[in-house]
């Protein structure tokens, strides 16, 4: 009862909080203007993006045919860089032709904040952070933050969707120095891991991404790690391609979006690591969608002699089997293969809405949910059978956030009637790639 009573004073106080509706791209109120030609594009409150930061997103400009399709095309891209609150398109007759505004509410440069982390196997930590989502006004995303608690670190991540040129040019910068007691494995882990992906578009929906990186791992006893001396570093070496056809980036509710991706890891163990994702998004009614995507995750070598035991995955949990608890499921349905079903029906509650606080400014919803994961974890074929293979299913609530796509509250249940809740940061086909989940 305390869980419920407490979302649902989450809901009251979000919506009581002062708010601008987030204005939706109005194609019917565009029809008369199409194939007009554009007279002036200009642009407003955007004292910190620069304007080619914002023109790039969209191939329509001053003397072109008034094209709907590629004006929704661009306005979602501008969505997509999650750097504004709010943005107000409005178009209007100029002489023969049609002159557009934007109109933005931007997100605030730097933003100090209170994080927090939440795994089941180590519980919460918390501490300070800072973050910019539109550093020197390039949509280049840099947060930083030290958490302490049940796991102590400091993590450092960076986001640029697009560097410069026609070749849509993206890096991705996760690095990270972590402490934590590994229950599962029964030790004390400090690690250091830096993953650097650069990428780049290949016509509108494809994409492809390479990456080197570092993984460092120290254990406080021996016979943990492949080495004697209970340190193992690595080096890694990836690619990827994949295709994303979504909507949105932020409350996907039509596309796909698949990524094989395969990365050789080298140094104290030699394997090879294979993850192929699958996902579909639905609509179904305005307020209404579903979502069924399927990884799996393949890994060569024997696990102890070229794959660490720390590196096996771990079922149950927030990211992977809801109905389970990691510190339960995990100790026996493990492997360093694993395959994850996720179907989710979504109800939106609160659509997304721009909510202002002096020049702050934030979009912010709420949905409603209903789950169901399936999924096995193993090293042997012979640990690939029906009889390992767990199912889970329950309800939850998600509130859609700047920085983390979403907060989610489930609670789960599983086929021996246990109940669990459940608590996670991110969507949960995203978290489950987490190393930590």
């Amino acid at each position: 009862m305390r869980f419920v009573s407490g979302l649902i004073l989450v809901i009251i106080v979000v919506s009581l909080i002062p708010s601008s509706v987030r204005a939706e791209f109005d194609r019917e109120g565009l029809l008369p203007y199409e194939n007009k030609t554009i007279t002036a594009m200009t642009f407003s409150g955007n004292s910190s993006t620069r304007d080619y930061i914002i023109l790039r997103e969209f191939d329509l400009g001053v003397g072109d045919p008034l094209d709907i399709d590629e004006l929704a095309e661009g306005y979602q891209n501008l969505e997509n860089l999650g750097i504004f609150g709010s943005i107000i398109l409005n178009v209007k007759e100029d002489g023969d032709g049609v002159s557009i505004e934007w109109l933005f509410n931007e997100m605030p440069p730097f933003i100090p904040y209170l994080a927090f982390r939440y795994t089941e196997e180590n519980g919460f930590s918390v501490g300070p952070a800072i973050s910019s989502v539109n550093l020197f006004g390039r949509a280049l995303r840099l947060s930083g933050r030290v958490l302490f608690g049940g796991t102590n670190t400091a993590i450092l991540t960076m986001r640029w969707p697009w560097i410069t040129g026609s070749y849509h040019l993206s890096l991705d910068l996760d690095a990270s120095h972590l402490i934590r007691d590994d229950e599962l494995n029964e030790f004390e882990e400090t690690s250091d891991e830096i993953t650097p992906w650069v990428g780049r578009y290949i016509g509108d929906k494809g994409r492809v991404k390479g990456m080197a990186g570092y993984f460092r791992m120290e254990s406080d006893i021996d016979g943990i790690t492949l080495s004697e001396n209970k340190v193992d570093n690595f080096l890694r070496v990836g690619g990827s391609i994949g295709y994303d056809s979504r909507d949105s980036w932020r409350v996907p509710r039509e596309g796909w979006e698949h990524e094989l991706q395969a990365i050789f890891t080298t140094g104290d163990g030699t394997f090879l690591t294979t993850n192929l994702d699958i996902r579909r998004f639905q609509p179904l009614t305005e307020r209404q969608a579903f979502f069924i995507g399927a990884l799996t995750t393949l890994q060569t070598g024997t696990v102890g002699e070229d794959v660490p035991q720390y590196l096996t995955y771990r079922m149950g949990g927030a990211n992977s089997i809801r109905g389970y608890n990691i510190t339960e499921l995990g100790k026996t349905l493990y492997g360093k293969n694993q395959f994850i079903g996720t179907f989710e029906y979504h109800f939106t509650l609160m659509p997304l809405k721009a909510y202002h606080f002096l020049k702050w400014s934030a979009a912010l919803g709420v949905q409603l949910a209903l789950f169901s994961d399936t999924g096995i974890a193993w090293s042997d074929s012979d640990d690939f059978n029906t009889e390992r293979w767990k199912t889970g299913f329950g309800f939850g609530i998600r509130l859609l956030v700047p920085g983390t796509e979403m907060t989610r509250f489930d609670v789960g249940f599983n086929r021996n009637g246990d109940i669990y809740f459940h608590f996670g940061n991110w969507f949960k086909w995203t978290a489950q790639r987490f190393r930590l989940r």
